[in-house]
């Protein structure tokens, strides 16, 4: 049996957990610490030895996982680069495209891997879909609303002092909660060639954004809407509604829930998918896609291949949301 790829745990919030519950479940992967400024522990997993700097860890390691908040995930990139580690980021990859090139950069000079966690790509129908849309069966689309209108309370952004700020958390809910569906609208569609915004903050005292619209232009002349909100009561499952010349389709917490597209019988066989919608909590119970891309990534190591979202992948992203931010009016 292949020795197991040991990874070190990079933060302790709440996303942590996932990953520790998600790694147990792996046979060929095993957590052996935590770093923590404060020495906290993910609250799943109180036996693992916690430590403040990378450099102190005196135990064997393959690998990091990087779940600091958004804009330190360049600093326990570039550092555990530096080592010789592995590097497995949670989504987005960074705040800001300087920072995700020196993570790129970092990850190449010293021959370890970045991969990124964007683990929509792979969930229920959402793979389905990739596949006729590279393969021209959905027809030429000219149409497509993308809507993540999710609801945190204020609990949720007093939890932390970086929570609703531009300085840590890079913004609202454009680059936190729906930077996941924004990465599937890339990986769908590419990006837009032109995009206007407009932003605003109704119902929390935060100073970034916690509701906004944007229409995209695409090369194709495809027209894109993007909405993303945290104050939309009580939270909705993320909705993407294509529409081609050949009919539409339209996905709901990425399960195809209506399909009319000209001579193609409906592909899904699902009638549930992820249970994680992010609608109206953080929290995440089905490690399944998770999983999948852990395995890919150990698979990476292994057979000294890219990872299947790699930073260069991911920050298409980045990208976008910060032209979302930019392109305001």
């Amino acid at each position: 049996m292949d020795a197991k790829i040991k990874f070190v745990i990079i933060g302790s919030g709440n996303i942590a957990n996932t990953y520790v519950s998600a790694i147990q479940k792996i046979e060929r992967a095993e957590v052996v610490g935590v770093l923590s400024r404060n020495l906290n522990k993910p609250s799943n997993y109180n036996n693992l030895p916690s430590f403040q700097t990378l450099q102190e860890i005196d135990l064997a390691f393959d690998a990091v996982i990087v779940c600091t908040p958004n804009g330190y995930h360049h600093i326990g990139a570039i550092e555990a680069a530096s080592l010789g580690k592995h590097v497995l980021c949670e989504k987005p990859i960074d705040i800001s495209l300087e920072s995700i090139d020196k993570m790129i950069d970092a990850c190449k000079e010293n021959k370890v891997k970045l991969g990124v966690v964007y683990q929509r790509r792979f969930s229920s129908d959402n793979p389905i879909v990739k596949k006729l849309i590279d393969e021209n069966k959905i027809g030429k689309i000219f149409s497509v609303d993308l809507a993540i209108k999710n609801y945190r309370d204020e609990n949720y952004y007093n939890s932390a002092a970086y929570r609703g700020t531009y300085k840590i958390d890079g913004g609202g809910p454009f680059i936190q909660q729906a930077s996941h569906y924004i990465d599937l609208y890339y990986w769908y569609f590419g990006k837009p060639v032109k995009l206007v915004s407009k932003l605003a903050t109704f119902v929390h005292n935060i100073e970034v954004e916690d509701h906004g619209a944007v229409i995209c232009l695409h090369d194709s002349g495809m027209i894109g809407t993007i909405t993303a909100s945290t104050a939309t009561k009580p939270g909705f499952p993320a909705k993407m509604e294509i529409y081609s010349d050949k009919g539409y389709l339209i996905l709901e917490n990425d399960i195809i829930t209506h399909w009319d597209i000209d001579g193609l019988e409906n592909p899904s066989k699902l009638t549930n998918g992820n249970t994680h919608t992010g609608s109206s909590n953080p929290f995440v119970n089905d490690t399944t896609n998770h999983e999948y891309l852990i395995k890919d990534f150990i698979d990476s190591i292994k057979a000294d291949k890219d990872p299947l979202i790699t930073g260069e992948s991911a920050k298409n992203a980045t990208e976008i949301i910060l032209d979302i931010y930019k392109n305001q009016f």
